[in-house]
């Protein structure tokens, strides 16, 4: 029997387990929490080519992006994202966060709701939840561009 710390992540170039994927991810969350966004790219990258076949470092590249306000690099992310996992919600909700901040509410809206469909219970939901109260709010209005 393996444990999650001992099992590999599938489709690694390298074995590699799943604590030392989110410890590397974890570093790449840390180097953008203090703004040090290059040192961020270059681990999420090296994540991504570690582990192609995972969405979770396109999601963080994604996200890098939209923190830095490169809104449609991050839709390209979130877009692999997509592809490599086509039965997760949280790329679809990710990208309803980019296309919000695009001021693309119909294409928002639809990845929203695609990801409250797929998956009604998860933490993906919840945050396509967040993302749809947040735009009633009118907290999206003033990202358009």
């Amino acid at each position: 029997m393996t444990t999650e710390a001992s099992s590999g992540i599938l489709g690694s170039l390298v074995p590699t387990t799943k604590t030392q994927a989110r410890i590397l991810l974890e570093t790449g969350y840390l180097w953008m929490d203090m703004g040090r966004f290059g040192e961020a790219h270059t681990v999420f990258v090296g994540a991504a080519l570690l582990m192609p076949k995972s969405e979770v470092p396109q999601i963080a590249l994604g996200t890098l992006e939209l923190v830095q306000g490169k809104f449609d690099k991050a839709l390209q992310a979130f877009r692999v994202a997509q592809r490599l996992a086509p039965q997760s919600a949280l790329p679809h909700a990710h990208a309803g966060e980019a296309l919000l901040f695009m001021g693309k509410e119909a294409a928002a809206l639809k990845e929203l709701q695609q990801a409250k469909r797929m998956e009604p219970d998860s933490d993906a939901a919840l945050f396509a939840d967040s993302l749809l109260d947040c735009r009633e709010k009118g907290l999206f209005s003033k990202a358009k561009p």
